[in-house]
């Protein structure tokens, strides 16, 4: 019972303290309902950015960092690239956020306390001289570079996209400061129809 209370108390921990962004779209884009995602249509390719899409371990790493889901299709016959290092984010008092590496946000994690200790396990137990009962364990299992790994493995592709192909994945910045009201996220993209500047705005609602 102890261990069930302690889950659920970990659980409602990481529901809370996330900045909530909402999509502001240009008259071109496509919104979608719930103003979380914006789609923007370009000669040979497609460009979603999408807020509020962590579901991932850890759960609270939007308790301190901003992740925004980036899916880029490539319609073209040539190759497409987003040049992660010239990706910025702008808010409304003109202060420019600089794009983390998902290896820097790991490590600042792992040193820092935003990381909760303990991941969730489920456990299989045979309780028969054969291996046809099995007993259920819901439990709590101290391992943070487990519980980090998402971060490394959805982070957005570096490489170039071939024509046809999707490529998508999350970019990480800092959480704004609380005097922020408005974030605009700048991209720049490589295509065969030359060089698309890109910029995507969203409303903070604290």
């Amino acid at each position: 019972m102890a261990r069930r209370s302690l889950l659920v108390a970990f659980l409602l921990l990481q529901a809370c303290g996330a900045t909530r962004l909402r999509a502001l779209p240009d008259p071109a884009d496509q919104p979608d309902q719930g103003q979380q995602a914006i789609t923007r249509r370009l000669a040979g390719m497609t460009v979603t950015i999408e807020v509020e899409a962590w579901r991932y371990r850890p759960r609270r790493l939007a308790d301190d960092y901003l992740p925004f889901r980036v899916v880029i299709v490539n319609q073209s016959r040539g190759p497409v690239i987003l040049h992660l290092a010239k990706v910025s984010l702008l808010d409304d008092h003109a202060r420019a956020h600089r794009l983390h590496d998902p290896e820097e946000v790991v490590n600042l994690m792992l040193g820092g306390s935003s990381l909760w200790p303990f991941v969730p396990s489920i456990g299989f137990e045979a309780t028969g001289p054969e291996p046809t009962i099995f007993g259920l364990e819901l439990g709590l299992q101290f391992n943070p570079e487990r519980n980090l790994r998402d971060i490394r493995q959805l982070a957005f592709p570096r490489e170039p996209m071939p024509p046809g192909q999707r490529a998508e994945g999350f970019i990480y910045f800092p959480k704004p400061p609380q005097d922020a009201r408005r974030l605009t996220l700048l991209l720049t993209v490589d295509a065969l129809s030359g060089q698309h500047e890109l910029s995507f705005s969203y409303a903070i609602d604290h």
